[in-house]
C-alpha cells in the first residue's frame, strides 16, 4: 500500500493537476527518434520548472501507469514520489495503484488493457504504493460537471470557447447544443463525434480541444488542484490558437518573463536561458526542498493568487479567463512583482556583502590561525585564534563584540516583514549558483 493516501483536501500547499503525461496526447502520431527526444526533453523541462514553482505536482496514476515517457522518468527518478513532489490521484474505488493496474488489464477493452501490460507499468505501480503520496478522487465528481460545463460554455458566447468559435464567424448550431444535452453522461468522445457531425471543421476543432480542457479541469477540480490558472497547466490547450494566433500567458512566461526579467532589471544578475535543459531532475528536486524551506514557493503563489482575486472574472467558479482577463492578470502580476522584488533588494545586498566580509575574514584567518580548519564559524574563528596567541583578556572582549554583532544582524533579521527578506531574490541566486557549478563540473 502507498506510504499515505490522503483525501484531497487533506493535501497542504500550493498544487498543479499535470496531464501532458497522458498517452492520448502523443500516441496519435508516428513519431520519428528526434521527435521522441524533444517530447521527452519538453516534458522533463515542465516537470523542472514545477518543481519550483508547486509544492505538489498532482499526476493521474493512469497517466504515470500507461505512459512510455512517465515510466521511463518516475523508474530513473522514483524521489520524485518519496518527496511528494509528485502526488499521484488514484481513483477512490482502487486501494492501490496495483489494484488499479490489474483492474485496467482485465478490461473487457483489449486495447485499453494492453497499455498497461508492461512489466515497467508493473514497476511504476509498485513504486506508487511503496513510497507515494496519494489523493483519491471520485469518478462521479468529475461526468456530471463535464457536462453541464461544456453546455453552459457553449451557450455563453462570451465564454473563452464562444468567443474563439465567434472569431472563426460561425456560431453553435442550435441542433448540436439539443444533441449534448440530450446524453445522460457525455463522454469526450460523444462531444467529439457530435462535433464532427456539423460538418464545420473549425467548429469541431475547437469543441473538441475545449472538450478536453474541461475533462482534466473535471479531474483538477475533484483532487483541488487546478492551479491558479488551470489552463495554463492542464495541458497544451492553446488560447492562442484559438484566439487565431495571440500570445498566451504559461507558467514559463511568469517564471523567466517576469520574474527572471524584473530581477534582471533590479540587480543585473546574469540569468542562464539554457538552466531548465541543464539542471537534472534530481537537481531540480534539490531545488524543490530548497523553494520549500525559504519560503520561495508559498510568496511566488501568494503573490498570483492574490492579484488573481481582484480581478474581475465573468467566470462564477474564477477557473478559465478570457484572454482579455489574463492580459489584465499578467500586466497587474508584472506590477506586483516588480514592487515585491524593489523591497527585497536592500535586504539582497547587505546578504551580499555580508557574505564578502565572512569571505575576507576567512581568508586572512586560514593565513594567520593555526588549526583554522576545525573552528565552525567566524565567532570561533577570531576566538580560538586569540586563545592561541595566550591573550585571555582581549580574547573575551573581542568575542562580546562579535556576538554582539552577531546578535544584532539576527536582530535585524528578524525584524524584516516577509516582503522585505530577499525570497524571491534568494532563490533565483541558487538556482543561478546550482547551474554554474553544473555547467563547470
Amino acid at each position: 500500500m502507498a506510504t499515505r493516501a490522503l483525501q484531497s483536501e487533506e493535501l497542504a500547499g500550493s498544487r498543479v493537476f499535470f496531464t501532458q503525461f497522458d498517452r492520448i496526447t502523443y500516441s496519435q502520431v508516428a513519431w520519428t527518434s528526434e521527435d521522441v527526444a524533444a517530447l521527452k526533453q519538453a516534458l522533463e523541462r515542465r516537470v523542472k520548472l514545477l518543481l519550483f514553482l508547486k509544492c505538489h505536482i498532482v499526476v493521474p496514476a493512469s497517466h504515470l501507469l500507461e505512459s512510455e515517457l512517465a515510466r521511463e522518468l518516475f523508474l530513473q527518478c522514483p524521489r520524485l514520489f518519496r518527496a511528494a513532489a509528485v502526488v499521484p490521484a488514484l481513483r477512490g474505488d482502487s486501494e492501490s495503484a496495483r489494484a488499479f493496474l490489474d483492474a485496467k488489464r482485465s478490461a473487457a477493452d483489449r486495447n485499453e488493457a494492453a497499455k498497461y501490460e508492461s512489466t515497467e507499468a508493473a514497476e511504476v505501480a509498485q513504486l506508487i504504493d511503496g513510497l507515494a503520496t496519494t489523493v483519491h478522487w471520485s469518478p462521479g465528481d468529475t461526468s456530471s460537471w463535464f457536462r453541464e460545463r461544456l453546455i453552459a460554455d457553449l451557450r455563453d458566447g462570451d465564454s473563452l470557447v464562444g468567443l474563439a468559435i465567434r472569431g472563426t464567424g460561425t456560431l453553435v448550431p442550435a441542433k448540436l447544443l439539443e444533441d449534448l444535452a440530450a446524453q445522460s453522461e457525455l463522454s469526450r468522445g460523444t462531444v467529439y463525434r457530435l462535433a464532427k457531425a456539423t460538418g464545420v471543421r473549425d467548429l469541431w476543432n475547437i469543441i473538441s480541444e475545449y472538450a478536453d480542457f474541461l475533462y482534466y479541469l473535471g479531474g483538477a477540480r475533484a483532487v483541488r488542484s487546478e492551479g491558479v490558472l488551470p489552463q495554463e497547466n492542464l495541458m497544451d490547450f492553446s488560447v492562442s490558437d484559438l484566439a487565431g494566433g495571440r500570445t498566451r500567458l504559461s507558467e514559463h512566461d511568469i517564471f523567466v518573463k517576469l520574474l527572471i526579467g524584473i530581477i534582471k532589471a533590479a540587480t543585473s544578475m546574469y540569468f542562464p536561458t539554457d538552466f531548465l535543459d541543464a539542471i537534472s531532475v534530481n537537481d531540480a528536486l534539490d531545488l524543490h526542498s530548497i523553494a520549500l524551506q525559504e519560503s520561495f514557493i508559498h510568496k511566488y503563489n501568494a503573490i498570483q493568487a492574490r492579484i488573481k482575486e481582484g480581478l474581475q472574472i465573468r467566470d462564477p467558479e474564477r477557473l478559465v479567463l478570457t484572454l482579455e482577463e489574463l492580459a489584465d492578470f499578467e500586466s497587474e502580476l508584472h506590477g506586483e512583482l516588480h514592487e515585491a522584488i524593489m523591497a527585497e533588494v536592500p535586504a539582497y545586498r547587505r546578504a551580499k556583502r555580508d557574505v564578502k566580509s565572512l569571505e575576507f575574514l576567512h581568508a586572512l584567518a586560514s593565513c594567520v590561525i593555526p588549526f583554522y580548519g576545525a573552528v565552525a564559524g567566524s565567532r570561533d574563528l577570531v576566538v580560538s585564534g586569540l586563545r592561541l596567541a595566550g591573550r585571555t583578556s582581549v580574547e573575551e572582549a573581542i568575542a562580546r563584540r562579535v556576538r554582539a554583532g552577531l546578535d544584532a544582524c539576527d536582530s535585524v533579521l528578524d525584524r524584516r516583514s516577509d516582503d522585505a527578506q530577499p525570497i524571491l531574490l534568494g532563490f533565483v541566486q541558487v538556482l543561478r549558483k546550482r547551474y554554474a557549478e553544473i555547467v563547470t563540473e
